[in-house]
């Protein structure tokens, strides 16, 4: 009679930490470090086995100004244009991304992984195109511009738990490359009469001058319109994310 008391008693503690593992297979998790940049990015995370999970994550940036801003308006103060450039612009942009994760010691979701992703993003881009015509009259058109995007890539990252609920998720590097994106900036100029031939050229240069790794720059002015198609290649790095989770 003890031994099967003591058989059931097993079976039963087997059980319910068989049960209890299935039960807290999910996380959810919120980017802090994102947040300083007005980025604001929520994940979902599914433990799979004990080697891996799957994520999805969704982030949103509304209006909010270049990221490093300050660090950019040190590098460039020197031309009243740029500074101009720099202090008017601002974004909107949507993320979604989806990662596979393998755990490096089998301790899911504790521990080293690498993590094979793809991201979309849809972005809205607003910025004061500003320049001096050769009469001394300063010109401010807004140029706008969209464009969707994908990429794929490979993430480095540690998880662990600080208890049975929370945990901290860091994103330490991840680079990605994607499709090609065609940003078409385009808005109206207000003081365009005041142009001169030269002026138009002097735009012309100044657009196609652009430099960006990978990217080319393309005027299409047809005054009063002012337009710049920006093409190149969708990259970039997720890097230094730092995220609060929950685990349930």
């Amino acid at each position: 009679m003890k031994t099967q008391i003591l058989i059931s008693g097993l079976l039963l503690m087997s059980t319910l930490a068989k049960a209890q593992e299935l039960i807290n297979r999910t996380l959810v998790k919120f980017n802090v470090s994102g947040a300083v940049f007005q980025n604001y990015t929520v994940q979902y995370e599914r433990i799979l086995t004990k080697n891996s999970s799957i994520t999805f994550t969704a982030g949103t940036s509304q209006n909010a100004p270049l990221p490093f801003k300050q660090a950019l308006l040190d590098r460039f103060s020197d031309n009243a244009d740029a500074v101009r450039a720099i202090n008017t612009t601002l974004f909107t942009k949507y993320i979604g991304t989806f990662e596979y994760r393998f755990y490096l010691a089998g301790h899911a979701p504790t521990g080293w992984y690498i993590a094979p992703f793809v991201r979309y993003i849809n972005m809205t881009i607003n910025q004061d195109y500003t320049y001096t015509d050769l009469k001394g009259v300063l010109h401010r058109p807004n140029l706008k511009a969209q464009f969707n995007a994908g990429g794929a890539g490979v993430l480095l990252g540690y998880q662990w738990m600080l208890g049975k609920r929370i945990g901290v998720d860091l994103w330490l590097l991840g680079p990605f490359y994607g499709t090609n994106v065609k940003a078409d900036f385009v808005g109206y100029d207000p003081l365009w009469q005041s142009l001169t031939t030269e002026d138009i050229q002097n735009i012309k240069r100044d657009i196609t001058s652009t430099k960006l790794p990978g990217y080319t720059a393309t005027d299409r002015i047809n005054l009063p319109v002012i337009e710049a198609l920006l093409e190149g290649p969708y990259y970039g790095v997720r890097a230094l994310g730092l995220a609060l989770s929950y685990r349930f």
